[in-house]
């Protein structure tokens, strides 16, 4: 029986997703099949390469401690609270399209923050590797924003392809590739499940997303419009868990996606979390073998 791994995005939260392959290591379970989206793409991509947890974390560790300075400056873009966040990005919002018009008339930047340090960290992470390097076959996942299609990266370079799914929309710039504008594959599929149906027989899959809704606090109409968001992101987070044989879905909070520092403390949970629901897990692998065996026999 093939086994599929989907892991989903959510920056700093996506930590989780290493101690999760750990924890899959001791329990001796192999995975035949990675897709991940956003952070999900990076951690996913780095097992593929390697197989090896332990390595994904040390490689992970390194990389964010050298390039911490850029790291943290993505932080001007976060707030600890929901209200804060609003407040936060409408404030980022205007102050971006104040001085593209004052100052910068005849250029209209399709991103927030410079695509190049968010390049940089992928080269380390991945070098000149492929995906024909891989281990593990691997899927990234993205976006063509032309057309609003999935896209499944398979061939090329990992860490362009990686770069692609892990391109939030408007942070950071569209991603040419093969002359398509790519960008996060969770714009559509918050967690690449359905995305391994052919390749596998039983998939599981990590979301870290948080995707409750918060109701408005007022009734005006900046409260309404991101609570409307939030109810369109949580329908579409719910429906690609539906597509999975086994989720793992822990519930985190007070960490944004940019609070790397906090989430290493997430690689030891996800590994203890997922150790004690082995017994669930290996239960629900053995109900999948056997309806494989009698209804495709």
């Amino acid at each position: 029986m093939k086994i599929g791994l989907a892991l989903g995005g959510g920056g700093a939260r996506g930590l989780y997703h290493i101690g999760v392959l750990k924890a899959l290591e001791k329990l001796k379970l192999k995975i035949n099949c990675i897709a991940g989206t956003s952070m999900g793409s990076i951690i996913g991509g780095l097992y593929a390469l390697y197989a090896d947890g332990d390595k994904v974390e040390n490689i992970i560790s390194r990389t964010l401690q050298k390039h911490r300075k850029v790291i943290d400056s993505f932080k001007i873009f976060s707030a600890p609270t929901s209200v804060e966040s609003k407040k936060l990005f409408l404030e980022k919002s205007f102050e971006f399209v104040k001085n593209a018009y004052l100052w910068n008339l005849r250029i209209v930047k399709p991103y927030l923050v410079s695509p190049r340090p968010f390049f940089k960290i992928l080269k380390d992470l991945f070098s000149d590797r492929t995906f024909s390097d891989c281990k593990i076959s691997f899927i990234a996942t993205a976006v063509e924003i032309n057309t609003a299609k999935l896209v499944l990266l398979k061939s090329g370079y990992l860490w362009r392809a990686i770069a692609a799914s892990s391109a939030l929309s408007g942070f950071f710039a569209p991603v040419k590739l093969k002359g398509r504008a790519l960008v996060d594959g969770g714009t559509l599929v918050p967690l690449p499940a359905e995305v391994l149906k052919d390749e596998c027989d039983f998939i599981i899959g990590v979301s870290v997303e948080v995707s409750s809704v918060d109701p408005p606090f007022t009734n005006n109409a900046i409260d309404i419009m991101f609570t409307v968001d939030q109810i369109r992101y949580k329908w579409i987070a719910d429906r690609a868990m539906e597509e999975a044989d086994f989720n793992i879905a822990p519930h985190i909070e007070g960490m944004d996606w940019p609070d790397f520092e906090k989430g290493w403390e997430l690689v030891k949970r996800g590994e203890v979390e997922t150790l004690a629901r082995s017994d669930e897990l290996f239960k629900a692998i053995k109900r999948a073998k056997l309806r494989k065996y009698f209804f495709f026999k």
